[in-house]
Order: structure tokens, then C-alpha cells, then sequence
């Protein structure tokens, strides 16, 4: 009877053990799906972050002071331009049919606004391109995303974000938009508007 309580004792110290080390292993399973799940969201984070630094051209920061309207300031390093002095008043975002101040345009930006200015007279089909333009700040809701038409000097669509800027020789809607997911509220000075 001693012999078969031993075994029983033993039988159960080792079923004890088995179910420990099988608890190890499940948790040791776990914790390495969680690091696996964690190091593939950090190298997202980091790849997203990267292809955006990629998309538009970063620009020269030249600050970002508050002028009256019409009042005298630096010349602007880009055109459009994409940081500098500007407007203590912003505009509201949409479609606009007349040109709006640069430095109005600015004070958006600044907001994490992303601006397309299109310059009818370098456009074969401007009234298609206004279609679309339309169509595009309908489809993001009008938040943070402003059209103007504008006399651009180097493209007939110009892109531009705080510190950003993409030139188009022509309506192109997938940059367009991969410029606008890229950069929208992104400004130094976040605004829920």
C-alpha cells in the first residue's frame, strides 16, 4: 500500500511539472506572438513615416510669424509658398473660384491644411480639372483640403502642405491624393477645424 501511495505522490508531482512546463510553453508562445505583433507594428510605423517623408518635396523652413494683411515680409523660398510669414487670418476650407493671398493660404498650412492651386493658363482642359479638383475636396469631406486657382511659375498644379511642396505638370489624381493623405493635418499648430 506504501509503494502504491508513493507512486500515486509521485504520478502527481509529475503531472504537476508536466502542466507547468506546458503553461511555460503556452505563455512563452504568447509573449512571442505579442514581440512579433510589436516589432511589425514599430517597422510599420517606421516604413509608413519613411514613404511619406518621400512624397513632395520638403522645403526650407523660414518660419511661420504673423503678418498683418497686406503687411511687408521675407520673400518666400518656394511657389507656392510653404512656411513664412503670413495672415493671422485663415480661410475657410473648399473650392474657391478667384485667387486667395499666399499669405492667407499660409495661415491654412499652417493649420495642417494641404492647398492645390491650379493655373488655368498652363491647362489644356482647365474647366476637367476644376470638375475634378471639385470632386476631390467633396470626396475628403472639405476638412483641411483647399483649391484655388492661382498664376503658378513653375507647373500648372502645384501641391502644397506645411514645409511641402509637389509640382504636376497636369491633373493627376492618384498624387493628388496620395499627397493629401500624406500631409492633411499635419501643421505644426494643430486645429480641429
Amino acid at each position: 500500500m506504501a509503494k502504491t501511495s508513493r507512486k500515486i505522490h509521485q504520478q502527481l508531482r509529475e503531472d504537476r511539472k508536466r502542466k507547468k512546463k506546458q503553461q511555460r510553453l503556452i505563455w512563452s508562445a504568447i509573449g512571442g506572438v505579442i514581440l512579433i505583433a510589436l516589432i511589425s507594428f514599430v517597422a510599420w510605423g517606421i516604413q509608413s513615416t519613411q514613404a511619406r517623408a518621400n512624397i513632395g518635396e520638403r522645403m526650407a523652413y523660414q518660419g511661420q510669424d504673423h503678418v498683418p494683411d497686406g503687411g511687408e515680409h521675407e520673400p518666400y523660398n518656394s511657389d507656392p509658398p510653404t512656411s513664412g510669414s503670413h495672415s493671422a487670418s485663415a480661410v475657410n476650407a473648399g473650392f474657391y473660384d478667384t485667387p486667395i493671398p499666399d499669405e492667407n493660404i499660409l495661415h491654412n498650412l499652417e493649420h495642417g491644411h494641404v492647398a492645390i492651386s491650379y493655373d488655368c493658363a498652363q491647362l489644356d482642359d482647365c474647366e476637367s480639372v476644376q470638375k475634378n479638383l471639385r470632386r476631390i475636396v467633396k470626396d475628403y469631406d472639405t476638412w483641411k483640403v483647399i483649391v484655388v486657382p492661382r498664376t503658378n511659375r513653375d507647373a500648372p498644379i502645384a501641391l502644397t502642405a506645411w514645409q511641402r511642396l509637389q509640382l504636376l505638370d497636369g491633373y493627376d489624381e492618384d498624387a493628388i491624393t496620395t499627397f493629401i493623405d500624406a500631409w492633411r493635418d499635419k501643421g505644426p499648430e494643430k486645429t480641429p477645424e
